[in-house]
């Protein structure tokens, strides 16, 4: 495991064993992130974050290009990661949570414009199937979930794509909006 923070665009990760990996790797201005888990056959489970280019006012994806692992009392690891693009300061956590056999990702972004989307999409392998609690996939005999917290949401997307978005966007400036999602290993 990586520790420490990450200014100088090297990869960094979170590694849970059985839980899973979530890697960060630089592209172009910012730090992709992607996920992936033990047996598992990559290109079939494997969640990449699609990323926008330097332009882009609204990103498809929050624009993380600082990154810092942090290491806390009660056994609790997470990644925190910042960053600035067109209007909006993004932040995001990645949290393995033991207990709850999974991660918690949140999103956040302030603006003092109304954002036009807010989001963050993945590229996704060919066993993710939308479910009856979010989207899917299985091998061996585990099952990963990915769930969008209240008020949180899955929204459809294109065919190897998956999207989670904030409920609602703010109608007011300025404003900080957040999302967040669940994934569940078992």
């Amino acid at each position: 495991m990586t520790k420490g923070a990450s200014r100088t665009h090297e990869p960094m990760h979170l590694d849970a064993g059985r839980l899973g990996r979530v890697e960060f790797h630089w592209t172009g201005d910012r730090y992709r992130h992607l996920w992936r888990f033990p047996q598992a056959v990559e290109s079939a489970t494997q969640l990449v974050s699609v990323e926008s280019t330097a332009d882009a006012i609204w990103p498809i994806s929050p624009p993380l290009q600082q990154v810092h692992l942090q290491s806390f009392d009660d056994g609790r690891e997470v990644i925190f990661g910042v960053g600035m693009s067109g209007r909006g300061h993004w932040s995001a956590s990645f949290t393995m949570v033991p207990e709850l056999k999974g991660w918690i990702v949140e999103f956040a972004c302030r603006s003092p414009l109304i954002p036009e989307r807010l989001g963050c999409v993945y590229q996704r392998g060919s066993d993710w199937k939308d479910g009856p609690q979010g989207w899917q996939c299985s091998f061996g005999s585990t099952t990963l979930t990915l769930e969008a917290i209240a008020p949180s949401t899955l929204v459809p997307s294109a065919k190897d794509q998956l999207m989670l978005a904030p409920g609602a966007l703010p109608t007011t400036t300025p404003s900080t909006t957040q999302w967040a999602y669940r994934m569940k290993v078992g």
